[in-house]
C-alpha cells in the first residue's frame, strides 16, 4: 500500500510529529475553509494528479462539506468521521460533541490556528491595516459578538505555555471566558496507522464521498 496525506495547515505539526518517512505529506492553505467549494476542488485536482499512490489519507473532517463529492478511480480516500479538525484536535468526535452542548459559542485554538492568524487579535490586526482600527474594532465586534468562551487545545506541539498564554489574551481581547484542554492524537494515530473503524469514511475507488457517510 502506497500511501499519501493531504491535510490542512492547522495540523501540520501534530501530523509532523508522528508521520513516518515512508508516508508522503502535502499541506494545503488553512484559507481554502473559508471557501468549501474550493476547497473541494483543490482536493479533487490534487486526488486526480496523484498516480504514485493507490490510498490518500486527509486531515480533514466534513468541513463545510469540503471533502463531499471526493473521487478516485485509482485511489481509496480516508477522512476521519469528524465535522473538523477541532474533534480530531481533542481526538474525539464525542468530545467536541459535548463541549459544543456546554457552550456552542466557542473559539477553539491550537498551535496551528495560532500559526495561522485564525483568531480574532490576528484578524484585527490585519483588519487594521487596510481598514483602520475603529473600523477593524468594529468588524471584529460584529463577527465575534455571539462567541462567550476560548478554548486552547494543547496537543503538546510548540512552546504550550506561550500558546496558552496567547491564547488567553484573545479570550480578554473578545471578553470572553478562557479555558484549556488537553488535546489528543488518537484519530490522527489511528488514520496514519491504517486503524480505519468506524471513526473514518473508507471510500474504495469508482465512490464517491456522502455527505451522509460522515452522520
Amino acid at each position: 500500500m502506497k500511501v499519501k496525506v493531504f491535510a490542512c495547515y492547522t495540523l501540520a505539526d501534530e501530523i509532523q510529529k508522528i508521520i513516518p518517512p515512508n508516508i508522503d505529506l502535502e499541506l494545503l492553505p488553512y484559507a481554502l475553509h473559508r471557501e468549501p467549494q474550493k476547497l473541494q476542488s483543490e482536493l479533487q485536482q490534487r486526488i486526480d494528479a496523484d498516480f504514485d499512490h493507490d490510498t490518500l489519507l486527509f486531515g480533514y473532517g466534513l468541513c463545510s462539506y469540503g471533502v463531499v463529492n471526493l473521487h478516485s478511480e485509482r485511489h481509496t480516500l480516508v477522512i476521519p468521521r469528524v465535522h473538523d479538525c477541532i474533534s480530531i484536535l481533542m481526538g474525539a468526535r464525542q468530545i467536541y460533541d459535548r463541549e459544543f452542548e456546554k457552550c456552542p459559542g466557542t473559539i477553539y485554538l491550537s498551535k496551528g490556528w495560532i500559526d495561522q492568524g485564525a483568531e480574532p487579535l490576528a484578524e484585527f490586526k490585519r483588519y487594521s491595516e487596510t481598514f483602520g482600527e475603529e473600523n477593524a474594532q468594529w468588524m471584529i465586534d460584529t463577527q465575534y459578538s455571539n462567541y462567550q468562551r476560548v478554548v486552547f487545545i494543547d496537543t503538546e506541539v510548540g512552546n504550550s505555555k506561550e500558546l496558552a498564554n496567547y491564547s488567553s489574551e484573545v479570550a480578554m481581547y473578545i471578553k470572553a471566558d478562557y479555558q484549556e484542554q488537553r488535546g489528543s492524537l488518537r484519530i490522527l494515530e489511528k488514520l496514519i496507522l491504517g486503524d480505519w473503524d468506524q471513526e473514518f469514511v473508507v471510500t474504495p475507488p469508482g465512490r464517491i464521498v456522502m455527505q451522509r457517510d460522515f452522520l
